[in-house]
């Protein structure tokens, strides 16, 4: 075990790891629920993506962890399997079918593992300047513990702004409780305060009636038939001529460079987090190798791209320093598919606390800016706020990087700028208008 994960080097133990492989799963295990309700949308068994996401997600985390020794989990990103639903499959939209979905995530996969593979990964992160860098971890910070407030209930969107939750409601009561008594733990400097956090709450939950315990414990897998190596690979060029070719790689690009910058952006957040010496914490090529194999791992099983989650900063906030915490929370997903109605117990409002706590620390990467240069204070400023607000890191990244290229051009610093971040705000600029 020391040998395989390095334990000493990193001052953690198996125990704190072990902790923290348990707060990670806890934190991102909705996505077991919520995944085949998006998904089932479009026409997919929901039983069958269910047992998909379980396995796609324990694969790819066994993968990161053994292939890089690091704490990230992987599984059905949120954004990207809406985009899978309500854009790939959208008749008002692209207008494919599933199996066809599912051959395009298969391909993105493949285009990332290309670039990951290649020097052009290690010149696109060089090309993201250190004061953006910092603006990248305290935007997803926000965007994290905004995701963690939506989830509670304790902020909604019905009236089309964000504003208070109703407060009478009782789930979000017991998100409010949660929050606080998390917090408390903080405080005191309880051991694993996350993962006390949620389990206090769901013995509340089930105290009060807000949740049972279900009628059966486990639950043998069946029907990942119904999705398993059902892509299709036919009609994907929906247009006629150069026009349709133009269109198909343009989306391929865009969902590729969606995918690949969402990683990134969450890795340098972990490494401010981790306290990394460099942008990207040690071993984030092998992570990003990871991502994608779990992409085309996931789209062959029957789900949406398999990303590297942002909750896994609630097991790195809870001491995870190692890929032995990315293999319990791969055992979670395992047990999941034999216990599923159990795991029904850790819903998004259970969650929700530890990811508003998670935003927090991350969020203090901002005592780190320079904040003396306003031709950077612009895009900092633009990079952070996006992301909470467009719900999407790599809308954050593409304002941060077309404005801090436009910034330098007029304040007379034009020498400044890295070719490659001047490269990469062109290919912002595309994906948006795209």
């Amino acid at each position: 075990m020391e040998k395989l994960f390095k334990l000493s080097e990193r001052g953690t133990s198996v125990r704190t790891e072990l902790r923290a492989g348990i707060t990670t799963f806890f934190a991102m295990g909705y996505i077991i629920f919520v995944n085949p309700a998006v998904l089932s949308t479009c026409g997919m068994s929901s039983s069958g993506v269910m047992i998909a996401t379980c396995l796609s997600a324990a694969v790819g985390t066994i993968i990161c962890a053994l292939y890089s020794n690091q704490p990230f989990a992987m599984a059905s990103g949120m954004g990207l399997n809406t985009f899978f639903a309500f854009t790939l499959c959208s008749a008002d939209l692209q207008g494919y079918k599933w199996q066809q979905a599912l051959a395009i995530v298969f391909i993105v996969g493949v285009l990332f593992l290309i670039i990951t593979v290649t020097p052009l990964k290690d010149k696109i992160v060089d090309s993201i300047p250190h004061n953006l860098q910092y603006a990248i971890s305290t935007g997803i910070g926000l965007f994290i513990a905004f995701i963690g407030l939506l989830n509670s209930g304790l902020i909604n969107l019905s009236s089309g702004f964000p504003a208070l939750g109703n407060l009478k409601e009782p789930h979000v009561l017991l998100a409010l409780f949660g929050l606080i008594i998390t917090i408390v733990f903080v405080l005191i400097k309880l051991r694993a305060p996350l993962l006390m956090g949620m389990i206090v709450m769901i013995i509340i939950s089930l105290i009060t009636g807000l949740e049972t315990m279900p009628e059966k414990i486990v639950s043998l897998p069946h029907d990942l038939g119904d999705v398993f190596l059902k892509l299709d690979f036919n009609g994907l060029i929906t247009g006629d001529g150069l026009g349709g070719i133009l269109a198909l790689v343009a989306l391929l690009f865009s969902s590729t460079m969606v995918d690949m910058f969402d990683t990134i952006g969450f890795l340098i957040g972990a490494g401010a987090q981790m306290d990394s010496e460099t942008a990207l914490p040690e071993g984030s090529g092998r992570v990003l190798i990871s991502d994608a194999l779990g992409t085309i791992i996931g789209a062959l099983m029957g789900t949406s791209n398999v990303t590297t989650y942002s909750e896994s900063a609630a097991g790195i906030a809870a001491g995870g320093r190692t890929g032995l915490s990315a293999i319990v929370t791969a055992i979670g997903f395992l047990l999941a598919v034999f216990f599923s109605p159990l795991a029904a117990l850790f819903t998004q409002t259970v969650a929700a606390p530890s990811l508003v706590i998670v935003g927090m620390y991350m969020v203090m990467s901002i005592n780190k800016i320079d904040f003396s240069h306003k031709e950077e204070l612009i895009p900092v400023f633009l990079t952070v706020i996006m992301m909470p607000f467009a719900y999407s890191i790599t809308t954050g990244i593409g304002f941060g990087f077309i404005s801090w290229t436009i910034c330098k051009i007029f304040a007379g610093k034009i020498k400044e700028l890295n070719p490659m971040t001047v490269i990469m705000s062109v290919v912002f600029v595309i994906y948006f208008c795209m």
